[in-house]
Parts: structure tokens; C-alpha cells; sequence
């Protein structure tokens, strides 16, 4: 049974297309940003879910595919002991492409991550650290990986929930991708998507099938969510848990970080030109919606 009828979906891509035409979001209950995409609060009479759009696909042969891809994702994180939130993914066609929506149903305020974190020691948060590295060490492979960071975990009780699954880091045993991530980065400028696919995509993406990468992208992703504080005491587990030869350090960490920083909002800046040009000088409308300006450095 899918966690939201076809009308309601249906509803719910008009409210964010009409956003998109006029650039306002205010009509919106945005739950966050990614770099790329968006997710947005649904509320309907059987409750309220949380809804990402991917960035619309060039066929529906893409979008069909995706959605498979998405279910075996699913599965087989799901068999490394990764307990993955409900997920449906919908997709609707459009002039635009077709439209390919995450919805999960909405977790309970303070739950996520970051939230959950927030304002703790790092001796208090350190076992739950501990058992998010566990589970990213057990389900990171030449051909499977999850997106480790923080943001994309939620804690309930006793009950690791992890959310993010719209992109699957899926390879098959050539090690080539099986999720076209050419697809979303259709996003971006012209100038800056073909650098990001020639130059950098390759390596973002083998990060994330490297047990070193994930462990320095968890790290460093704690100063963008205001935990840089905390950080510091963790990074002797993440050495243990994940078995790192050399160890990492926090200058190591940082460093990464502000690699990555960079490059994110390098990018992040490129799109807000985009739209600039697009609404006042093509006179036309920026058909994506943007995150506000990030604080990256804490």
C-alpha cells in the first residue's frame, strides 16, 4: 500500500511547481535542503510524511529505473542491519522531465541527527556515534554504500532510523555506478555541471565506497551542523571502529572538510548566478529552488 494516494502527490507537485515559477517558498514547509535537492513537509488525513524531489529525469525510462534502483538500495542496506525509514517513490510526468519523489513518513521533531545531538558532550553522544560508524562499516563495499553523514540518521529510543535513499550508491563489479548521477547534476549551470561531471564526480563518489571517506565526511559534516565543538573526542572511535591505517586527525578532517566546503559552495553560488540571469535578463523562471545561504564553517 503506498504511503500517499496519486492525487495527493499529485496536489503536492503543483503547490512546489507554482513555488518554483514565482520563487517563493514561502508557501512551503520546507523540513530541509540538500545540495541538489529539496524535501518538503506533506500533511494529509493519515499523517504527515516528508517528500524529496530529485531533480526531474530525461525519460521515464530513467525515472522507472531509478525506481528500482532505489528498492534494491533499500534491501540490501537493509540486510547489512541498516534500518531504513519506509520509503515510496512516486513518480509523475511533466513537461519538465519526470518527476521522481522520496516519501517517508515525517519523524518526530528532535529526532534527526543534528537535533538529537545538539547540545550534548561528546561522551554523550560518542555511543550513538559509535553505532552509526558500526552500521556504515558494515554496509560499505566496492558496490554498496550509504551516505553516512549525520544529517541522515535519526535516533528513536533505542532505534537507529536512517533516510537518505533517493540517490543509491550502487555499483556493479566493474565499478561503475548503476544510478546515473549525471541525471541530477542536470541541476547545475552548463559550465559548472560539465566540470563537476568530468573533474570531481568520479572522486565525490568514490568517497562515499571508502571507509576512510565516510569517516571524514561524518567528522567534518559535524562543523556545517554547528557540532564542531564535539568532533575532536570522536575521531579515536572512528579509528577503532572503522580500523584506519594511517589514523585520521582533526587536522586531516578539517582539511577535508573545507575541501569539501568549498566545492559545495562553489557550486551553490554558480546556481544563484544562474537564476540571477535567468529571472533578469532571460526574463524567465529558475525552475529550481535553492537553499539559502549556508554557514559552512561553524
Amino acid at each position: 500500500m503506498s504511503l500517499v494516494t496519486g492525487p495527493e502527490i499529485e496536489a503536492f507537485e503543483e503547490r512546489l511547481e507554482d513555488a518554483v515559477r514565482t520563487g517563493l517558498a514561502e508557501g512551503l514547509d520546507v523540513i530541509g535542503y540538500g545540495e541538489v535537492t529539496i524535501a518538503v513537509k506533506l500533511a494529509t488525513p493519515h499523517g504527515d510524511f516528508a517528500c524529496k524531489r530529485l531533480v526531474p529525469f530525461s525519460s521515464s525510462e530513467a525515472a522507472e529505473h531509478t525506481a528500482r534502483l532505489i528498492a534494491s538500495y533499500i534491501e540490501q542496506l537493509g540486510a547489512c542491519g541498516i534500518d531504513v525509514v519506509e520509503t515510496d517513490t512516486p513518480i509523475l510526468e511533466r513537461p519538465a522531465g519526470h518527476v521522481l519523489y522520496c516519501v517517508q513518513p515525517l519523524l518526530a521533531p528532535g529526532t534527526l541527527g543534528p537535533d538529537f545531538l545538539r547540545g550534548r558532550t561528546a561522551d554523550d553522544a560518542a555511543p550513538y556515534v559509535r553505532r552509526m560508524f558500526e552500521l556504515i562499516r558494515a554496509s560499505v563495499t566496492p558496490s554498496l554504500a550509504p551516505d553516512g553523514q549525520l544529517s541522515n540518521w535519526a535516533i528513536e529510543g533505542d532505534r537507529l532510523r536512517y533516510l537518505d535513499v533517493g540517490t543509491p550508491f550502487l555499483r556493479d563489479e566493474n565499478g561503475n555506478d548503476l544510478f546515473d548521477f549525471t541525471e541530477q547534476t542536470r541541476a547545475l549551470p552548463g559550465p559548472v555541471r560539465a566540470i563537476v561531471n568530468r573533474f570531481l564526480l568520479r572522486g565525490i563518489l568514490d568517497n562515499y565506497h571508502s571507509t576512510r571517506g565516510q569517516a571524514l565526511d561524518f567528522l567534518g559534516n559535524l562543523i556545517k551542523e554547528g557540532l564542531g565543538d564535539i568532533f575532536p573526542p570522536l575521531i579515536p572511535i572512528a579509528n577503532e571502529v572503522f580500523d584506519l591505517s594511517p589514523e585520521i586527525s582533526e587536522r586531516e578532517v578539517r582539511a577535508h572538510y573545507k575541501s569539501d566546503a568549498q566545492t559545495y559552495e562553489f557550486v551553490q553560488s554558480a546556481r544563484r548566478a544562474d537564476r540571477w540571469v535567468s529571472r533578469n535578463i532571460l526574463r524567465r523562471p529558475y525552475p529550481y529552488l535553492l537553499p539559502p545561504r549556508i554557514d559552512r564553517y561553524g
